[in-house]
């Protein structure tokens, strides 16, 4: 198994964090891996502020941030990596996941399936996990009862 230094994960908005922590958890092998975890706050939005004393979207996401980044670090802890670095920033998702993977030269990225911009970490190993394997697993393990319970 190859051995990865640096880890990226981003976690996305719709819950399924916890799986990506732990599929990257699993790679996470030897005492110098560095694991960077970012929950990106995208402030698009589909209307335009209302009157001069409307807050911008970026405004919003700045004072959402501290809390965001506070039950990321909970959340890592959850899933035993609390060494884990925990960073929450805003702005367009996938332009700020091509400025994180660019700067920050990850060996590996984990990542739901078409969260991250095409073709944009080369020389990068990605492994994405798909959302519906997610709720495949979820069904099966509502619909099979334990064994000895029939």
């Amino acid at each position: 198994m190859k051995t990865y230094r640096r880890i990226l994960v981003p976690i996305p908005a719709n819950g399924q964090g916890d799986i990506l922590l732990q599929r990257a958890a699993e790679l996470a092998q030897g005492p110098r891996t560095q694991m960077l975890v970012v929950r990106v706050l995208d402030t698009r939005s589909g209307f335009e502020p209302d009157g001069p004393a409307a807050v911008l979207p970026g405004e919003a996401a700045a004072r959402r941030a501290p809390d965001v980044k506070k039950r990321l670090e909970l959340q890592l802890a959850r899933n035993n990596l609390g060494w884990a670095e925990a960073k929450v920033v805003w702005g367009e998702t996938k332009v700020l996941l091509a400025d994180v993977i660019r700067t920050w030269e990850p060996d590996l990225v984990v990542a739901c399936a078409g969260q991250l911009p095409q073709g944009i970490a080369e020389g990068t190993d990605i492994l994405t996990v798909s959302p519906r394997s997610v709720f495949r697993r979820l069904a099966e393990a509502l619909h099979h009862p334990a064994p000895g319970h029939a």
